[in-house]
C-alpha cells in the first residue's frame, strides 16, 4: 500500500481499528500482554469498529489470554467469534481449532479420580 493510502486509511473506522490490532500484535510479540489486551479490547469495545476486525481482535486477544493462562477469558473470546456471522471463515476455523486444542489440554491436565 502506498504512503498516501496508508495515511488516508487512518481516517476511516476500519483503518483505525486495524491500526490498533497491529499495535496489539506488536505488544504481544514483545511479550507485553497487558498492552496487547488493551489494544484488542479497545477495538472490541469501539462501536464504530467493523465486525470482521472485531473478530480479528477477539481472536488475537484470545491467543494472549491463553498464553498467560487465562483460559476462561480465551474460551469466551473464541466462542464469541464462532457466534459472529461477519467473521471470515478462516478466523472462525482457527477459533474452532484453538478451542479444540484448549479443551484437549484441559482434559490432559485434569486430575483423574480412580473410583
Amino acid at each position: 500500500m502506498n504512503l498516501l493510502k496508508r495515511i488516508a486509511s487512518r481516517f476511516t473506522a476500519r483503518g483505525r481499528a486495524l491500526a490498533k490490532v497491529s499495535k496489539g500484535r506488536v505488544c504481544a510479540k514483545k511479550r507485553d500482554p497487558d498492552n496487547a489486551i488493551k489494544y484488542y479490547t479497545d477495538v472490541v469495545d469501539t462501536s464504530e469498529s467493523p465486525r470482521d476486525v472485531i473478530a480479528m481482535a477477539l481472536f488475537n486477544r484470545a491467543l494472549v489470554y491463553a498464553a498467560i493462562g487465562k483460559l476462561r477469558q480465551a474460551t469466551e473470546n473464541l466462542k464469541a467469534i464462532l457466534g459472529m456471522p461477519e467473521a471470515i471463515a478462516k478466523i472462525k476455523r482457527s477459533a474452532s481449532d484453538k478451542l479444540v486444542r484448549m479443551q484437549r489440554k484441559l482434559e490432559r491436565e485434569a486430575p483423574t479420580t480412580d473410583a
